[in-house]
């Protein structure tokens, strides 16, 4: 099981490079940092508009995308805050013109998708709506986190009240675990599937499991490892100036989608084959005897 874990692991890095995940990936890696923040400031705003809240709305907004947005710095998370509180009021109509500007970073990561699963591309119709219906999914992913703090908060504090001071720091050690790390995790999990699943054809369930469990692993360990190489390895201020934040989340960005290609490479290969319909067999034909020569013939 392990020697075939390892070969599925190194055909797919193989089929990686000669899909040219690198270049791909920084492709959509680009249009992700060029649609990112329209896509924020939808999802805020219409959170917003529905919860009557801008504080609840961006904070729940930036806890979904909190894998995305962690490596930013302070400074430039706190511009971002400014800037989309001061874009946030817009209107529905505003709200929709947001939705499809955002879907660029869906569509070019489905279209990263199909050459990777080496399937013909959606219709430009087909593969708009397909991306409009991930924006939506993930605004509801928002609404999701919102509901999730309030439970988890609402939990929280009625366990306190029943385990009295001594056992609040155990509750909120407990809280605080599954808001900053098993939450996240579910999230990541969970966009890995729905991508493996749904965006490609011909992929089954057991598959688009296995390819999003390889992806959060490869993804959570190299949030670890980017963060590391941020803190410690990473000076750009001094080159870069006001735009070292944006430097950086385009290399995460690019890092990130490499793994998630690299994870359809593995539903890729781990995804049996479509059988042809098998064509139904022709009776054979009877061979008629020849007819012997009647004597007039003769």
């Amino acid at each position: 099981m392990i020697g075939r874990g390892a070969r599925l692991a190194w055909r797919a890095l193989n089929r990686f490079w000669d899909h040219n995940g690198p270049d791909r990936a920084a492709a959509v890696a680009y249009y992700t940092l060029l649609s990112l923040l329209p896509l924020l400031i939808f999802l805020i705003s219409a959170a917003a508009q529905i919860l009557g809240s801008f504080d609840a709305a961006y904070r729940a907004t930036f806890a979904f995308f909190r894998g995305v947005i962690m490596h930013m710095d302070e400074e430039s998370q706190q511009a971002l805050r400014a800037f989309v509180e001061r874009s946030v009021r817009f209107q529905w109509p505003g709200i929709l013109v947001l939705a499809w500007t955002g879907r660029r970073t869906f569509a070019s990561l489905f279209s990263a998708l199909d050459a990777v699963f080496e399937r013909p591309s959606r219709s430009f119709a087909k593969g708009n709506l397909v991306a409009l219906a991930m924006v939506t999914l993930t605004g509801l992913g928002v609404l999701a986190t919102m509901a999730f703090s309030m439970a988890l908060a609402a939990v929280e504090g009625a366990l306190r009240r029943l385990a009295g001071e001594s056992g609040s720091h155990l509750f909120q050690g407990l809280g605080a675990f599954l808001w900053t790390d098993a939450f996240p995790a579910a999230v990541t999990f969970t966009f890995f599937f729905i991508l493996y699943r749904f965006s490609p054809r011909y992929v089954r369930t057991k598959e688009a499991l296995i390819g999003a469990a390889v992806a959060a692993i490869l993804w959570e360990a190299a949030k670890a490892v980017f963060a590391l190489y941020v803190r410690n390895l990473a000076h750009y201020a001094g080159l870069y100036g006001a735009l070292e934040g944006v430097i950086v989340l385009g290399l995460w960005l690019e890092l990130s989608v490499s793994i998630i290609l690299y994870g359809g490479e593995i539903v890729a290969l781990a995804t049996p084959a479509p059988t042809p319909a098998a064509t139904p067999a022709l009776a054979p034909v009877a061979e008629t005897p020849e007819a012997s020569p009647t004597r007039s013939e003769i």
